[in-house]
């Protein structure tokens, strides 16, 4: 079972950057600076970054079979490599929509992600492209997710190639920025008695203008509750071409480090 599924960790990855048409490898070794300036050392990062959060969903269905969606989500990553503890820790915040058929697929049209160290932002994404097939009969995914996001802004200082190159400087390449997101793992915590967290509501309130009052309660259906535990990770530039930055959420918290073929 677990060759599963770091196998199928490895398609997610490999499918959500391979939709950005990436031809670089998976950055290894390079440095996060949580605190920018401030007293703390750069991270060194073998691999990855952990992370863990929650997302509302909430559909609106034309059909018995077709819906809209609007997704507001939280994360948090609190060490890399499953080992370096951050301080202080990253939190990021997302926002989408997009449009799915029971048991069939779903497509996102767009959304935004925004990255914090402690309380200041550090980075913003926007969505270019997202999909996660669907478990049968339901509006669930099936663990696979992937998003792909193009830098909109980055703040000097935090991220840094193993060259201590600031990927700040790369904005403006040809291209821009590329950040992908892939999931092999999202678990319903719906059970017809869980109340929406207030946080994500507010979120999601702020971003859709307010129609979700408080009090929300997942049901597996019209409004989920759903937990993503997994992985971010960064993609190299090859010299004198754009670089791309891969973000994967690969399964469980726990999910050991993927071993290169």
């Amino acid at each position: 079972m677990k060759s599963i599924k770091k196998y199928l960790a490895t398609i997610a990855l490999v499918s959500a950057l391979g939709a950005a048409g990436s031809a670089n490898a998976t950055l290894t070794n390079w440095y996060l600076d949580t605190d920018g300036a401030g007293g703390n050392p750069a991270v060194l990062v073998k691999d990855y970054l952990d992370l863990t959060g929650r997302s509302y969903v909430h559909n609106t269905f034309s059909s018995p079979t077709n819906f809209t969606f609007n997704e507001s989500g939280q994360f948090t990553t609190f060490s890399a490599d499953g080992i370096t503890p951050l301080s202080p820790v990253l939190n990021a915040n997302f926002t989408g929509s997009g449009a799915g058929n029971v048991g069939g697929q779903l497509l996102f049209s767009g959304g935004t992600l925004t990255v914090f160290s402690g309380i200041t932002q550090i980075g913003t994404f926007t969505l270019t492209s997202g999909s996660a097939n669907l478990n049968a009969g339901t509006v669930l995914p099936n663990g696979a997710v992937s998003l792909i996001f193009t830098a909109t802004s980055l703040a000097a200082g935090y991220f840094f190639n193993s060259a201590m190159t600031d990927l700040s400087t790369l904005l403006a390449a040809p291209g821009g920025l590329v950040f992908g997101f892939a999931t092999t793992n999202v678990i319903s915590l719906a059970d017809g008695t869980v109340t929406i967290d207030p946080s994500l509501l507010n979120l999601y309130n702020t971003a859709f203008n307010p129609d979700q009052p408080a009090g929300v309660v997942a049901n597996a259906t019209t409004d989920l509750l759903l937990s993503n535990n997994g992985q971010f990770r960064l993609q190299v530039p090859e010299p004198g071409s754009l670089a791309l930055i891969g973000i994967g959420l690969l399964g469980f918290v726990g999910l050991r480090r993927r071993r290169s073929e």
